[in-house]
């Protein structure tokens, strides 16, 4: 695929990010919108922001079909349209419905954990909607599917059994040929089982974090360290980042973190993450009700002061030495940084407050705990449900 061709482009804000698509065409006189956008383009955008490593590249020319080259994903725009006529009104997740059906990247296990989690009320609800003619065409063509024995009660199905024959169904793993009929044959109940997969994935991101707060990691150093893990799940805080910045890459000197973190529209993020068991601010003995860094968030401030008069100073540099590396114009100016550190789960409102106030009193800079990380990605989680 010639991704040279991709000339146009059309940039979204949603929730306050930026996200961009790319096309082979000018979308302006594609669709004959002064807006230059489309139907059906928000499904897209809800994709990206919950796959921030994923590029969408947008053809009415180059390729009849959909597919994916690396973190490209090439979507033809008629196939796309077409299903999305066929999904019908619902839908952010349409995109991820698409996907697994037209590029098949869905493993056996990712299909049995999107079935855990997705298996509910509301799915439920969606098989109860079936007309009689769908429910008996939707079991007998089950009966022709490899691998997939209905149980007898199938023989005489009622509102009190559809749940315990789909159960029965799914506890056998249903090979490709069942996940195609559904997708083909109820495209909406697809959608919202694969819906899942995503909300599967990051619960298990925040029960993961839990479980290494009651353990012992390094800092920095190791596969397994805390820079390592949360470089990995930097969507907990609350924005997304293309693929980070190698200082040894771009071959800057000076007192520079080790690595930058690009944003989706072009700028940069500064993180400094510190270990969970330090103190993050301590009372003032000697004034009631004032509160001061600890020497440890003190360490880490100063670090951040640093890293960013170093940028400033260094700018085009760095965005030259960027451009050489990677191809990619990043723009340096007014950096923000992210410091993680400590626990808060244990405070008291005046001592968060206390937080509150401190942070405040910085220029660029916020303070986080790992319990600010947990509540981020638990609403991140909650918000998806109600989607």
């Amino acid at each position: 695929m010639d991704f040279s061709k991709f000339t146009f482009s059309k940039k979204y804000v949603k929730g306050g990010m930026n996200f961009e698509l790319f096309f082979d065409f000018d979308l302006k006189e594609a669709t004959g919108h002064n807006r230059k956008t489309f139907d059906d383009y928000k499904s897209l955008l809800f994709f990206l922001e919950n796959n921030t490593d994923r590029k969408i590249f947008i053809t009415q020319t180059q390729t009849q079909d959909s597919f994916e080259e690396g973190s490209k994903i090439v979507i033809n725009l008629r196939d796309y349209q077409e299903f999305s006529k066929r999904i019908g009104q619902s839908g952010k997740n349409r995109t991820q419905a698409f996907l697994s059906q037209k590029l098949k990247h869905y493993s056996e296990d990712e299909k049995k954990e999107v079935l855990a989690a997705s298996l509910d009320d509301e799915i439920v609800e969606r098989i109860k909607s079936f007309t009689d003619e769908q429910r008996s065409s939707f079991l007998e063509k089950l009966k022709d599917v490899q691998g997939v024995k209905l149980p007898e009660v199938a023989i005489l199905v009622t509102d009190s059994n559809k749940k315990q024959i789909l159960e029965q169904v799914l506890e056998q793993n249903p090979s490709d040929e069942f996940w195609s009929l559904i997708s083909s044959s109820y495209p909406e109940l697809a959608e919202k089982i694969l819906a899942g997969h995503l909300q599967v994935q990051r619960k298990k991101v925040i029960d993961e974090l839990k479980r290494r707060l009651t353990g012992e990691f390094h800092e920095t150093k190791g596969d397994d360290s805390w820079q390592a893990w949360i470089y990995a799940h930097n969507w907990l805080l609350g924005a997304n980042y293309q693929k980070p910045i190698e200082k040894q890459k771009i071959n800057i000197s000076g007192i520079m973190p080790d690595y930058l973190f690009p944003t989706l529209d072009g700028f940069v993020d500064v993180l400094e993450i510190k270990l969970p068991s330090f103190e993050v601010i301590e009372e003032d003995e000697n004034h009631k009700g004032s509160w001061a860094w600890s020497s440890d968030s003190n360490y880490a401030i100063g670090q951040v002061v640093n890293y960013l008069c170093e940028i400033d100073r260094l700018r085009l540099e760095i965005e030259r030495g960027i451009q050489r590396a990677y191809a990619k114009q990043i723009s340096m100016l007014k950096p923000r940084a992210f410091i993680l550190i400590g626990q808060s789960n244990s405070w008291n409102q005046d001592k968060k407050e206390a937080l509150r106030k401190l942070n405040h009193s910085l220029h660029g800079i916020e303070v986080l705990t790992y319990s600010d990380l947990i509540g981020r990605g638990e609403a991140f989680i909650e918000t998806g449900s109600q989607l």
